[in-house]
């Protein structure tokens, strides 16, 4: 991760944080990377089915990004999202459809407060999943 989060490490919660990283956000980006969202099980590719048009960490650009313009909500976020400028300086190539957004926003949910000590203490991964049971 970039050396620029130490500055975030002296905030307590995850709207400090992002009161504290509310600058623009096209800079802010060149400056953390959001990759390690993909060690997370909630956004491993599916075994089945389609796969993500969006990557997770574009996603959480795109989140940050509504967050600092105070929209939230599925169809407010994806209202923004629609914006040229907007999904191209999140990383998307195109714009999320509403569902995309839903999805993201429902799996985000369960590993927020990990994203957050990750972001701003530098924490450990994720643990790694369990083995694959074995047959006797």
């Amino acid at each position: 991760m970039s050396s620029t989060t130490a500055t975030l490490q002296d905030v307590d919660s995850v709207d400090d944080f992002l009161n504290v990283a509310a600058t623009e956000t096209v800079p802010l980006f060149e400056h953390l990377e959001f990759e390690f969202l993909l060690e997370y099980d909630v956004f491993a590719p599916a075994s089945r089915g389609r796969t993500r048009v969006h990557k997770p960490p574009d996603l959480f650009r795109g989140f940050l990004h509504c967050y600092y313009e105070d929209v939230y909500g599925t169809r407010p976020v994806t209202r923004e999202l629609q914006h040229s400028l907007v999904w191209y300086y999140c990383g998307l190539d195109k714009p999320p459809s509403r569902d995309t957004i839903d999805r993201f926003l429902t799996d985000l949910e369960h590993v927020i407060d990990d994203v957050f000590d990750r972001l701003v203490g530098g924490g450990p991964p994720p643990p790694p999943p369990p083995p694959p049971a074995t047959k006797l």
